[in-house]
């Protein structure tokens, strides 16, 4: 879901603030629709009626496809409780660019570029020096498949089961 917290009207405004952005790549939301007030803003800044594209539902197979066909992952939330989507994008060999709010850097680490998800000429910057650059999209990739040995379900399991060990009394 698209809601005021996941900052989806910053990142339009940021892509559309560079014709380097706007000449060369498309927008992918995934989630749903596109509100009426979305859609103002998207035509208002002058998007072709094509280039910011929104999936409402996407098999996990499609997902993967998405982020592995994208140039980045832009994640601009302003809070997220864990952020499961970076994770899923560097499993799938997309270089992350994100916010360097809430759980972000905790979730993300070195393995993405950050930005203040507020400053909009930042995140535009971020988004730039990313795409634009193949040593560094290449150096996230492998930077992201390191990070994601950390989320592992056997080491989740293993850290949630020394926890309830901790609290319970039972090593």
């Amino acid at each position: 879901m698209r809601r005021g917290y996941k900052n989806f009207n910053s990142l339009i405004k940021a892509v559309a603030s560079s014709s380097l952005l706007m000449a060369n790549f498309d927008v992918i939301a995934v989630g749903e629709k596109f509100s009426t007030i979305e859609k103002n803003l998207i035509s208002s800044l002058g998007f072709s009626s094509d280039q910011v594209k929104q999936k409402s539902f996407v098999t996990d197979i499609e997902l993967a496809q998405i982020y592995m066909n994208a140039a980045v992952f832009v994640y601009p939330s302003l809070y997220e409780g864990f952020g499961l989507p970076p994770l899923e994008a560097m499993s799938a060999s997309c270089p992350v660019v994100c916010s360097n709010t809430s759980s972000m850097p905790k979730v993300v680490r070195n393995a993405g570029i950050y930005f203040n998800p507020l400053d909009i000429e930042e995140m535009r910057n971020a988004i730039e020096r990313v795409v634009f650059s193949e040593d560094l999209k290449n150096k996230l990739v492998t930077l992201g498949y390191e990070n994601i040995k950390n989320f592992s379900p056997t080491k989740c399991a293993s850290k949630t089961l020394e926890i309830y060990r901790k609290f319970t009394g039972k090593l």
